[in-house]
């Protein structure tokens, strides 16, 4: 079977948290190698979902994310294709935010004072942009089926002020460009529904 635009699946968390489930969305007809958009539902069970419809009336644990590639479904670290969902925010493509910061993992993105920005997927404004514009954007930088896991882990555990440290080891480069990311973004429900995903101006 391909790939259907609006696929659901289902993953386990780590620490043992349970499940979570993400919705991906299917741009490549803009932006070939990485126009996959993966998006967390804000809904974590410790028993698998039998019910899609759940998740209708859920929003986001963190804004989407880029992959590289579809989930795998077979082999080790293998998501479950739950079904499709279809709503009417699909077609929505949010904005990204990059930087041209001399190192890309500061801890402190408030430092950096010229911003870019990346709509549509695939065309980059041609002006510079303050950090207050785009610090609620998630970041350009490309997530892989485990990031989006433990992007999961960690968010949940923000939102729920458990100590994420204590939990994963930040010396490993891997998490702490995950852990690094998310901090730098707003919890997902804090933001104002008018800028989820949108340049402020």
């Amino acid at each position: 079977m391909g790939f259907i635009n609006g696929s659901v699946f289902e993953f386990k968390i780590p620490l043992n948290m349970g499940f979570a489930y993400c919705k991906v969305l299917d741009f490549r007809s803009i932006r070939e190698f990485d126009g996959l958009l993966a998006k967390v539902y804000d809904y974590i069970s410790k028993e698998e979902l039998t019910d899609l419809k759940v998740l209708n009336s859920k929003d986001w644990l963190f804004g989407a994310r880029r992959m590289p590639n579809i989930p795998s479904i077979k082999g080790k670290g293998a998501w479950k294709f739950k079904g499709v969902l279809v709503s009417k925010d699909d077609s929505f493509i949010p904005d990204f935010k990059y930087s041209s910061k001399s190192s890309p993992l500061v801890s402190d993105e408030a430092t950096i004072k010229e911003w870019n920005v990346v709509q549509d997927i695939n065309k980059p404004l041609d002006s510079l942009l303050s950090y207050e514009s785009v610090k609620h954007l998630e970041d350009t930088v490309l997530t892989s089926q485990r990031g989006i896991e433990i992007r999961t882990a960690m968010e949940y555990c923000r939102i729920k002020d458990i100590d994420i440290k204590s939990h994963f080891d930040l010396d490993d480069m891997s998490n702490w460009n995950i852990y690094r990311t998310m901090i730098n973004v707003p919890i997902y429900s804090s933001i104002p529904k008018g800028f989820s995903g949108k340049l402020k101006l």
